[in-house]
């Protein structure tokens, strides 16, 4: 699943650049294109997102809060 990201209301250069190498970096898929989402593209990233929870593919609030108190 991606995000879409509005740069437009980001008017810092720097937060910009920051900000896409954060998201490549962690492997996080964002589109920067402004454009509205089909009814077919939310569909289908809703069954991804589906798929993904029934693969397992997912951390409960508790074990982020436990990855999260490591850092």
């Amino acid at each position: 699943m991606d995000i879409l990201i509005d740069f437009d209301g980001i008017n810092d250069s720097s937060k910009k650049e920051w900000l896409l190498r954060t998201l490549k970096l962690m492997g996080i898929g964002f589109q920067t294109i402004d454009r509205p989402q089909t009814v077919e593209e939310y569909n289908q990233e809703l069954e991804e997102g589906e798929a993904e929870i029934l693969r397992g593919n997912y951390i409960t609030n508790e074990q982020l809060r436990k990855e999260v108190a490591k850092w």
